[in-house]
């Protein structure tokens, strides 16, 4: 994809008010044996998405930015291993991985719809999305209600003029239907039943938490002002969260995790992650999920993780090792969760968290 065209992107998703659209390049290949509970995996140096569909296996997505080419990662969740696919797929940046099955995951980045596969990671590409005339479309998050539907969600349109755009996919990834609804943006997506999934979406006036029930988008429940969501997650019908933050004029920080009601997605109070600024979340229990992100601010930031346990976080635990911050976090079990990071020589690693 070229620079130009990932810039705009990045500038439309700024303006929809989408901020986990963000137009980061990635990496390429090899494969990587665990070190005391890190596994390097050499060439791709950016992971944006993870995601474990059973208890021994998790796949991650990101991007070759040497082959200008998506990859796929393949992570052992028993030992830690991780191998990334030989292949490439040619000019599509996966920016999310969600599986409606055991053995194929879906992953969305901007225009494109790939399959995954479990075993070996390879890509493939399912369906194009079509932009609006003199537009674009950008889709950065996804997710599956049970073995059958998958939705892709995220923005169509440009800088100046833009509406949020809602993506049904078959499991094996087809392009069933597109929706558009009158939100800028639509920023996440967490589906906590086999027909219901929740949305968030962006408005030129608030952040709403959208119902979406057998395909169809019902009224969104407003989130408290200047509120954004980055990501959202659910363990079954047992637990949702949207990792969350405020927008000033200074900053965005991602610093609170809004509960929501599992059958309805009515928002609960809000709890406070204290130093830690979140870049995505996964929920692996009905009482708990982890939040993987960085403490301090610029040269002084430091990848950091931590658990909300019966709606209570934790104190931020620090990865000293690491060179940059995490970028992504899945969990296949509650012992067996797994972050990215990038490492600035090209290279990104996997770290039991």
């Amino acid at each position: 994809m070229p620079t130009g065209i990932r810039m705009r992107i990045a500038a439309v998703a700024v303006a929809a008010g989408l901020c986990g659209l963000g137009a980061t390049a990635s990496a390429a290949a090899s494969v990587a044996a665990p070190a005391g509970g890190e596994a390097t995996v050499s060439g791709v140096s950016t992971l944006t998405s993870v995601a474990c569909p059973t208890a021994t296996a998790c796949v991650a997505v990101g991007y070759d930015s040497d082959t200008n080419t998506g990859k796929g990662v393949a992570i052992n969740a028993v030992t830690g291993a991780a191998i990334a696919w030989s292949g490439g797929l040619a000019s599509v940046d996966p920016q999310a991985v969600a599986c409606p099955g055991k053995t194929t995951c879906l992953a969305a980045g901007f225009d494109a719809i790939a399959s995954v596969k479990v075993s070996g990671a390879a890509m493939k590409v399912t369906g194009t999305i079509t932009p609006p005339k003199d537009g674009i479309v950008a889709v950065g998050a996804i997710g599956c209600a049970g073995s059958k539907s998958c939705y892709a969600v995220g923005f169509e349109g440009t800088e100046a003029a833009s509406k949020a755009l809602l993506v049904k996919l078959s499991a094996a990834g087809k392009i069933l239907k597109t929706t558009t609804a009158s939100g800028t943006g639509f920023g996440a997506i967490a589906c906590p039943s086999s027909t219901t999934c929740f949305v968030a979406e962006h408005t030129k006036t608030a952040e709403l938490i959208v119902p979406l029930t057998n395909g169809r988008l019902g009224s969104g429940h407003k989130l408290p002002s200047g509120t954004y969501v980055q990501q959202l997650s659910c363990y079954g019908s047992k637990l949702c969260y949207a990792l969350a933050g405020k927008v000033s004029s200074e900053e965005a920080r991602t610093d609170e995790m809004i509960p929501l009601n599992a059958r309805t997605g009515q928002p609960g109070k809000p709890v406070n992650l204290g130093a830690l600024n979140g870049d995505d979340l996964a929920c692996y229990s009905s009482a708990q999920c982890i939040v993987v992100g960085f403490t301090g601010t610029g040269s002084s930031a430091v990848a950091a993780s931590l658990v909300v346990s019966k709606g209570r976080a934790g104190a931020p635990v620090a990865d000293r090792s690491l060179s940059e911050v995490f970028s992504a976090v899945g969990c296949a079990t509650s012992l067996r969760c797994y972050a990215a990071a990038p490492e600035p020589n090209g290279t990104t690693v996997v770290v039991k968290v």
